[in-house]
């Protein structure tokens, strides 16, 4: 009884020296990014009814060295178009069908776009813009910060890639 007692004691030890000396930080995200690595989404307090879609934030007045005019003329075509659910508008923002049938579901949702984040561009050259505002959904309306990935083709034209 008294060697049982002395191995649930040492494992009991283990486990706690374990879980206390656990490094927590994530090694995944690039020094230069002060976004967060995952889009975090809360639910509001607010009632939907008050909720207002629509795009707030000024992207032409960004003066974020990346942002060219080509960009910022992307990017409020994609905010504008999601905002109003315009599906011709949104798909002419990407390069493609392919690229743009893939985000088409982020039409589903009623967005209100407050705030330009960070502005970067990552290790294979895409431009990425964070967007911070909320969305209306069945369940209620949750804050967002969505990720739009610009990419420049072969001729040097810059298109939305991507949606995260």
């Amino acid at each position: 009884m008294k060697k049982m007692m002395m191995y649930g004691s040492t494992l009991l030890l283990a486990a706690v020296l374990m879980t206390s000396c656990a490094n927590n930080s994530d090694n995944g995200i690039q020094e230069e990014s002060s976004a967060p690595s995952a889009s975090p989404v809360s639910v509001q307090d607010e009632p939907t009814n008050s909720f207002k879609a629509g795009v707030f934030v000024n992207v032409e007045n960004g003066n974020e060295p990346l942002l060219n005019e080509e960009i910022k003329r992307l990017l409020q075509t994609a905010l504008t178009s999601m905002a109003n659910k315009d599906t011709e508008a949104f798909r002419s923002v990407f390069a493609d069908d392919r690229s743009s049938d893939a985000q088409l579901h982020l039409l589903n949702s009623d967005y209100a776009f407050y705030q330009l984040g960070t502005v970067q561009q990552d290790h294979a050259n895409r431009i990425v813009v964070e967007i911070i505002g909320k969305a209306k959904q069945d369940t209620g309306v949750t804050d967002k910060y969505l990720y739009f990935y610009f990419v420049k083709n072969a001729q040097g034209q810059w298109f939305l890639g991507a949606i995260d």
